[in-house]
């Protein structure tokens, strides 16, 4: 087990995506500077019921850890800082610390990493090289997990539907799941086999 400072949100952070935040509670303005100091991770989770906020909002128990890759102070004097989506974690148990900043015992859950894209699947690699605004950036060399996280990212998806795509277990299946939501929303209209 592993112990991950935990910051609820109303939006969820997938692996390998990036989060501008800005940060105005002292909890949180502590917490990242020890994260910084120390160079270590925290968690993000989505709020299910309540407030960013409250000290008592209801989270779910998936979640991404997240480190901070940028920062910068801005003019209306609060931090803003980009958190960039890094592994899926279970939390375990948790409790309240005195600030009201969340902490929790986490198990970080396997990700299958650099998988090739399937031959059922290459479309989306395409649409993602439709849709990203990075148009520079060298879609043929992204891997499986990648991709479809960066369409999870993209697309404009409800939270609740992330969030169950981040809970899904493997990439396969997530793919699965996307690919049904993409034809739901008429992305798709017809696949070639």
């Amino acid at each position: 087990m592993t112990e991950l400072a935990i910051f609820p949100l109303k939006t969820v952070l997938l692996p390998g995506n990036k989060l501008p935040l800005k940060i105005f509670e002292p909890r949180y303005s502590d917490m990242i500077a020890h994260c910084m100091r120390e160079d270590k991770p925290f968690g993000i989770v989505l709020i299910y019921h309540g407030e960013e906020t409250d000290t008592n909002s209801e989270i779910f128990t998936i979640g991404t850890s997240a480190t901070v890759t940028d920062w910068q102070n801005r003019d209306d004097g609060l931090l803003g800082i980009t958190a960039t989506g890094q592994s899926r974690f279970q939390i375990k148990s948790s409790t309240a610390d005195h600030s009201g900043l969340l902490i929790a015992d986490i198990e970080y859950l396997d990700e299958h990493i650099e998988q090739e894209i399937p031959d059922q699947f290459y479309y989306m690699r395409e649409l993602l090289r439709h849709i990203s605004t990075h148009k520079s950036e060298d879609f043929d060399n992204l891997d499986f997990n990648t991709t479809v996280y960066q369409l999870i990212y993209l697309l404009p998806l409800e939270n609740p539907l992330k969030q169950q795509l981040l809970e899904v277990s493997s990439c396969l299946d997530r793919a699965i799941v996307l690919h049904a939501e993409l034809i739901r929303l008429g992305v798709i209209q017809y696949i070639k086999p």
